[in-house]
């Protein structure tokens, strides 16, 4: 095999150069332990030198006076992805640069003896249960600093399930959740189920969250869900209750105690109608007029429905109530009570033989057998 002398030549001057520039890089690095006096950050605005702060000295009067802060940029965290300058003397011998157990990656090229310019990268880990130092090892020593790493914002990719009652569990899932402080539905902080991870939290709905937005607050600060949560107001074409009656609606009945705003068990919102029947075929009855008398128009509001969702407590499960309208009480539609739950319940109009105005709707214990407690709420027509 030849040997070609002209390349060989070459890779040997470029061999020769860069030792002589090992050597020299030793040679001028300082020979003392390393130190280091600041972190700081690295940013367009570090070429300003000075700030100028108008001084004002108390609430009432702004003095015509000025002065000089120089800038700093200098940290004691850093976060993911950033690129930072380490300050110090006796650097440009670095070997090793450690934070959190990960050797971060430097440009020798960059390297003085009183500076090194690094990026932290993604995989450094966070948080109280690691070291927070920075580890410099040169050819002359080791020196450790204080640096913690901040962590990066919470991401919500998705909850589930997406619409619940107060009480329900829901899981968060994303990233960077882990240390979460706060679970809020809109303004309404939820309770924190267990320890969040990185990736999950589990949390308890509040009372009173109808339709919201989840915020999650970590040390790395809040984020807002894409999503809302819960179950948005359904498409009623005349709506009768939902936490208070519609203009034009009354309530009233016969052997009943009714709680128009009771705050126990909610489908959504605030509130919602509680009814205990104390008689036989006890009744809750609403009841429709205009401004000028007259009753809802169903066949020009084009409503095939009524609407409601039905509650009942322990001792109301698998009892029966029953709907009819306008006072006809040979023509009703029955639906069964699950305790514990609410269930919605549809009821064709065209059960309801000829009705195109409604004055009247009541929802009566179907029994004969009182007492008989049960919740009603999101009521109308559609």
């Amino acid at each position: 095999m030849k040997l070609n002398l002209k390349l060989f030549s070459l890779l040997l001057s470029v061999l020769m150069v860069a030792g002589l520039a090992s050597c020299k890089k030793n040679e001028e690095g300082g020979k003392g332990a390393p130190t280091v006096t600041r972190v700081r950050l690295l940013s367009k605005t570090d070429t300003v030198r000075d700030v100028i702060h108008t001084i004002t000295l108390d609430s009432i009067s702004v003095y015509d006076q000025t002065r000089l802060r120089a800038f700093d940029s200098t940290v004691t965290a850093g976060r993911l992805n950033t690129q930072y300058a380490i300050l110090g003397s006796n650097l440009l011998t670095t070997k090793t640069v450690v934070l959190n157990g990960i050797s971060i990656y430097f440009n020798p090229g960059l390297i003085t003896d009183n500076s090194i310019i690094l990026t932290v990268p993604n995989n450094v880990p966070y948080g109280s249960t690691q070291p927070n130092k920075l580890v410099i090892t040169t050819a002359h020593g080791t020196v450790n600093f204080d640096f913690s790493v901040i962590q990066p914002p919470a991401i919500i990719t998705s909850f589930t399930p997406a619409a619940g009652s107060a009480g329900d569990v829901i899981t968060i899932t994303g990233t960077n959740l882990d240390n979460a402080t706060v679970v809020r539905f809109n303004d309404i902080p939820g309770q924190i189920q267990g320890t969040p991870t990185k990736t999950q939290i589990q949390v308890k709905v509040p009372a009173g969250v109808q339709n919201a937005f989840i915020y999650v607050t970590t040390p790395g600060g809040t984020t807002k869900s894409i999503d809302s949560f819960g179950i948005p107001a359904p498409a009623f074409k005349a709506l009768i209750y939902d936490d208070k009656f519609a203009a034009n609606w009354a309530a009233g009945g016969y052997n009943t105690d009714r709680d128009l705003a009771n705050k126990e068990h909610t489908k959504r919102g605030q509130a919602a109608i509680k009814i205990t029947a104390t008689g036989a075929y006890g009744g809750f009855v609403m009841t429709y007029k205009d401004a000028n008398g007259n009753g809802l128009d169903v066949s020009a509001l084009g409503a095939t429905s009524i609407k409601y969702s039905l509650y009942g407590d322990a001792a109301s499960d698998g009892k029966k109530v029953q709907v009819y309208v306008n006072g006809n009480f040979n023509t009703s539609v029955q639906a069964t009570i699950v305790g514990g739950k609410y269930v919605d319940i549809t009821v064709p109009l065209s059960s309801f033989t000829g009705v195109k105005v409604i004055t009247e709707i009541a929802i009566q214990e179907a029994g004969g057998a009182p007492p008989l407690t049960w919740w009603v709420d999101d009521l109308g027509i559609m």
